[in-house]
């Protein structure tokens, strides 16, 4: 199977098997493929190289699994493509066998005490140590050479060293890396990763230059032997839904990395594999099917693709629970495969996010949180990703805390605003430039705000609406809020004359005893920023309200950025009757217009995920023209009417097709 660039076209629906080395034992490769045609699987993932070679190799440099018997990888290929099944080789060439370590001391990762990272008795491998930079490239020639693989994915090959209890370590401090970091800087490598360390950008920038030549020479070495292998990171973006037990699942994760890597285009091949084991230390427990099942639609909706990543292979798998949840999107898919070939998003907005190392951003988060509970389509992009061409799709953006801005990313949403646009920021934005230097004057010329004075640590501070400026915040009003918690951080500064401001600050009061629990005093410091910029519209907010409604989900929070975007910045929910528990999203391609809805009700209580009750009777006002053909194509029912479009009842998800 070697078609010209396969990913591009071909349906992908993914299942990667993290095979065991035991599991090569009795592997039936029939019984493996036929499991993977019941999901209807396209693509699958499993384990050939590195840790443990999962078939007979010559090359010594890698531990060969103790409980292979005769060529099973060879088997297991052979018996998918006949079924038609893309094959991904699984590589990981972090860690080496500790023999191996004994006799090659000069391949591990150092600590800055010069002890090695041992792991159950694998040894973290250094990404300049001879092992990574000369023997990763004779494993992976051997491998694709000998079999007809369709494509690679290393797995761990960041930079970064996290290790199985996700504790994240210092920088390697081995000889290599010490060596060449002082050529190209002349520093010293960091102790740790701290960003207020000086060494601490040109450490990120040498191992970014580092990771960015290995991955190079990788999809060089595997495109020299068949160009048809599609490498990730290159033509397919692999990331992962998983977290471990002391990290909540969120409802919205799988939602926020297909929607962000696969952008508004929806033109990457986007792998955003759901894991089914709750987390590492318990891999063979599966968490909620509730949650899987989410998951799985969301992947369908923003990407595209699904995705179901698991232990063992699907027959053996000690908990079968959650990957019976994830096949209704796998058959809906296999069914409907038209509906998502060439669809884009149709989102007039987007939200614009910091870059951040591997973390997400609670601020980001809860713009995300927000504007899905308003029904409101919108797509994501990091600052870096942003440019004038893209900025044409969208009616309005939110800038969500991004603090280092270069003059030029400043300059263009200036002119976003100035062309018509609608600009939402808060918190720090663009208080800051690329490196991380301070401003002394905001950033964006079309904000409210100018010269910043200050960054003014808070902790029982509010913000109180006056009796006058009650009328433009409808929910607010309606809701009897009268007040608003910033969080801990506002931003202070001098008002340009033009603008407008909402609410004042009630300064730090005794939030004890409850006798004293009381300030008479007010503050000129404004909570919102509003002014007219050329042809359009900005509104600034000091303070991190998204990133405090993240955390808490009060309702006075809700009802504040329910104002500021619907009430002040204008901007349409498309189905603002509808309750919050479910999710919207529409997208536009050869099949039409296709409106997807989720049920999110299941999700309650702590962070659990159950069977969702059925939501009837909704409401959608996007209009359909008459001359337009509709259908619900998950076993709803849907009439059209004079201001939108009527569906029955809502169960795990909908597709309306408009054509």
């Amino acid at each position: 199977m070697s078609d010209t660039r396969w990913w591009e076209t071909f349906p992908w629906r993914m299942v990667q098997t993290n095979l065991r080395e035991i599991d090569m034992a009795d592997m039936d490769a029939k019984s493996y493929v036929d499991e993977l045609k019941r999901y209807h699987a396209t693509v699958v993932t499993l384990n050939a190289a590195g840790i443990i070679a999962s078939y007979p190799t010559e090359v010594t440099q890698q531990k060969q699994s103790d409980y292979l018997t005769g060529d099973t990888l060879a088997d297991i290929l052979r018996e998918c493509h006949k079924a038609g099944i893309r094959v991904i080789a699984r590589c990981d060439f972090s860690k080496v066998h500790e023999t191996l370590y004994e006799e090659h001391p000069e391949w591990a990762y150092r600590q800055s005490s010069g002890q090695p990272l041992i792991y159950n008795g694998y040894v973290q491998t250094c990404i300049n140590g001879d092992y990574q930079q000369r023997y990763v490239y004779d494993i992976l020639r051997e491998l694709f050479s000998k079999y007809d693989f369709d494509g690679l994915f290393c797995n761990m090959s960041s930079t970064f060293v996290v290790d199985y209890e996700l504790q994240v370590h210092e920088p390697c401090h081995c000889k290599n890396c010490r060596r060449l970091f002082q050529e190209h800087t002349g520093m010293e490598i960091p102790d740790s990763l701290n960003p207020k360390d000086p060494a601490f950008g040109r450490y990120m920038a040498f191992i970014g230059a580092c990771s960015k030549k290995q991955k190079q020479r990788m999809y060089e070495v595997v495109k020299g032997i068949n160009e048809n292998n599609a490498i990730n990171g290159f033509d397919y973006f692999r990331t992962e839904c998983n977290q471990d037990v002391n990290h909540h699942a969120w409802v919205y994760d799988a939602s926020v990395n297909a929607r962000r890597i696969a952008g508004p285009l929806h033109d990457k091949v986007v792998d955003d594999a759901s894991a089914v084991y709750m987390a590492f230390r318990y891999r063979h427990s599966s968490i909620s099917k509730g949650l899987l099942e989410i998951r799985q639609w969301q992947n369908l909706v923003y990407a595209g693709s699904t995705s179901l990543y698991l232990l063992g292979t699907l027959g053996k798998s000690a908990d079968q629970s959650g990957i019976k949840a994830s096949q209704k999107a796998f058959d809906f898919f296999a069914r409907h495969e038209e509906l998502f070939r060439g669809q884009q998003s149709a989102a007039r907005v987007l939200l614009i996010e910091k870059p951040l190392m591997g973390r997400n951003d609670p601020e980001a988060d809860g713009w995300v949180q927000v504007l899905t509970q308003l029904h409101i389509p919108f797509d994501e992009q990091k600052i870096g990703e942003v440019s004038a061409p893209l900025l044409k799709r969208y009616d309005a953006v939110i800038l969500a805390d991004v603090v280092s801005m270069s003059d030029t990313q400043c300059r263009m949403l200036d002119s976003f605003v100035e062309k018509g646009g609608t600009l939402i920021a808060d918190g720090c934005s663009s208080m800051s430039d690329e490196r991380r230097q301070p401003r002394k004057h905001m950033g964006l010329q079309c904000l409210g705000m100018d010269e910043i004075t200050e960054k003014k640590q808070v902790r029982s501070a509010i913000f109180q609406f006056s009796d006058a400026e009650k009328e433009a915040w409808v929910s607010c009003k309606e809701s009897g809020v009268d007040c608003i918690v910033p969080g801990d951080l506002v931003v202070t500064g001098t008002r340009r004359k033009e603008a407008k401001t909402y609410l004042h600050m009630v300064p730090n009061q005794p939030f004890g005893p409850p006798e004293i629990c009381y300030s008479t005093e007010k503050t000129e410091i404004a909570g919102v920023y509003e002014r007219d910029y050329g042809s359009g519209k900005s509104l600034y907010i000091p303070f991190r309200i998204a990133a405090f409604y993240y955390e808490f989900g009060y309702d006075n929070s809700y009802d504040f950025l329910k104002d500021i975007v619907c009430s002040l910045a204008g901007i349409k929910s498309s189905a603002p009757t509808l309750t919050p528990m479910c999710e919207l999203a529409v997208t536009e391609g050869e099949a039409g217009k296709v409106i997807h809805l989720i049920n999110l009700s299941g999700a309650f209580a702590n962070y659990t995920y159950c069977e969702p009750l059925p939501i009837r009777d909704i409401f959608i006002e996007i209009a359909c023209g008459a001359d337009k053909n509709m259908d619900a194509l998950n076993g709803g029912h849907v009439i059209r009417t004079d201001k939108g479009i009527k569906l029955d009842c809502l169960h795990g998800y909908e597709a309306i097709r408009i054509y």
